[in-house]
């Protein structure tokens, strides 16, 4: 079967534009290629579409694109990736464009935020025929496989696969997502040859760089999947199941030489949930990058801060390491651990932090806070604000909380009546007055605070992170506008 695979392009309001390699797609197009199908990936954040104006242009400019491939490469099977919420309005456009011009056509798209809503999403938009759930290597290679033997098709068929949203006689049926892959190694490797790597170099003149090696772009590695935690507000489990599991050693570090040796890259990121869970793994995999000799710098935008030790950190220097990001929720204890269930101390923080200053001239350090929690008050926000003073990290983020479907925050918002801003619960799956990015809204109101209270502490932190990222940019030789401060969308943050 020929299969069309879409990254759909960022909205205009969405202002970090630094885009990776569409990881989803290629894993999900190695396993179709493992199958015997033919893939083509069509990435319209390479067509740079939000320089041809508004959201309206840009989205014409895509369609026209979306079209064209279609035209060209004649698939019998489209499939849309929708990573995060901010991005569902731009995904269900398309595919209500596509299914017009080319209506016999499946659609199929898969994500965080369609796993999170699969239901919802199939009643009211009649464009889209499957939702594929969390992981789907299997899933959607056995969809596939299923819509492709049209000619002595099995009716019950699309009843045996394991995480897949569809419609039957009418109804929306959801075979709910039971079963993960375990062996990781055993998964087809990304077809990278479906991409132009070049494509995706962008302007990283002032990004922190230690070592002066040429960076070009990201190279973004999974080398891990999922997380053994149960924070509250977090939807990891929901996606992609409980538990940890990870490749091994050799098998990750040869895809680092692929690229190393294959396109001369030199820049790498482990966009795993938890990087550092499993000391005995990191060492050997910053052996290993030692022992084969490849210079090169890499970075860990979330790792396990709780298991930072001097070893770990000695290892990870000496490997490459440039930027780190400690996720550590909040300065308030009571917040942290007991209502979070981030199981964090405070003194681990301390000593994660301190660890990072040992190299402060070769590392780049962020952290992740939120705020707004319904157990907050304005002694706990007090804790946060003298945490962020007190770790002094290059880059600190504070996020306003938000509570998505199948978390233990979202069932407490519910049962409390906690949500704000009238939000139609019944139509949040939409992403329009929900799921709002840049921390220009508070979605819960504590038990204990006024919204006013939230909004002057959110202005008073604002003001401390403008200061702080200034003046840590500045002693370390980068200019204030290289900063990029993210609008982030939320859907995308685990523990």
């Amino acid at each position: 079967m020929k299969v069309l695979l879409i990254n759909p392009h960022y909205p205009n309001w969405i202002v970090n534009k630094e885009f990776l390699l569409p990881l989803n797609l290629l894993y999900l197009a190695g396993a179709l290629k493992a199958a015997g199908h033919d893939t083509d990936i069509l990435d319209l954040n390479v067509y740079k579409p939000w320089l041809k104006g508004n959201d309206n242009d840009s989205s014409s400019y895509c369609q026209s694109l979306v079209e064209k491939q279609i035209i060209d490469s004649k698939p019998m099977l489209v499939g849309i990736g929708c990573m995060f919420s901010g991005s569902f309005p731009v995904v269900l456009e398309y595919t209500r464009k596509i299914k017009e011009k080319f209506p016999d056509i499946p659609i199929v798209i898969g994500g965080i935020h369609p796993t999170l809503y699969s239901t919802q999403i199939l009643q009211h938009c009649s464009s889209i025929d499957y939702v594929i759930l969390g992981e789907g290597e299997e899933s959607f290679t056995q969809l596939v496989k299923l819509l492709a033997n049209h000619d002595n098709p099995d009716p019950a068929g699309i009843e045996k696969i394991d995480g897949v949203t569809f419609r039957q006689n009418g109804e929306v049926v959801t075979n709910k997502k039971t079963h993960y892959i375990k062996n990781l190694d055993g998964i087809p490797s990304p077809p990278y040859e479906l991409v132009d790597i070049k494509s995706y170099y962008h302007d990283t003149s002032g990004w922190f760089n230690p070592r002066g090696m040429p960076i070009n772009a990201t190279i973004p590695l999974l080398s891990s999947r999922s997380c053994p935690n149960l924070c509250n507000f977090c939807v990891a489990a929901n996606v992609m199941g409980r538990g940890w599991r990870y490749r091994s050693v050799h098998n990750i570090v040869d895809e680092i030489e692929y690229f190393y040796n294959l396109h001369d890259h030199r820049h790498f990121s482990f966009i795993d949930d938890n990087f550092t869970l499993k000391k005995s793994r990191v060492l050997a995999i910053c052996n290993e990058i030692v022992k084969r000799n490849l210079k090169l710098q890499f970075e860990t935008p979330n790792v396990a801060t709780a298991t930072l030790d001097e070893e770990v950190m000695d290892a990870m220097i000496g490997a490459g390491l440039t930027r780190i990001g400690l996720a550590i929720e909040s300065g308030s204890d009571f917040i942290r651990n007991k209502i979070i269930n981030k199981r964090l101390s405070r003194d681990s923080i301390m000593n994660a932090v301190q660890l990072t200053k040992k190299y402060k001239d070769l590392l780049y350090v962020k952290a992740f806070f939120i705020i707004g929690m319904p157990e907050e008050t304005t002694t706990t926000l007090m804790d946060t604000y003298d945490m962020i003073k007190d770790i002094d990290v290059d880059e600190p983020y504070v996020n306003n909380i938000m509570p998505f479907p199948g978390t233990a925050l979202f069932e407490q918002a519910l049962r409390d009546g906690l949500f704000l801003n009238n939000i139609d619960l019944e139509n949040i799956w939409k992403m329009e007055a929900f799921h709002v990015v840049g921390n220009k809204t508070f979605y819960l109101k504590p038990y204990n605070m006024t919204v006013e209270e939230l909004v002057d502490f959110r202005r008073k932190v604002d003001n401390l992170l403008d200061t702080m990222i200034k003046r840590k940019l500045e002693s370390k030789g980068m200019f204030h506008h290289t900063y990029r401060k993210k609008e982030q969308d939320f859907s995308a943050m685990s523990c």
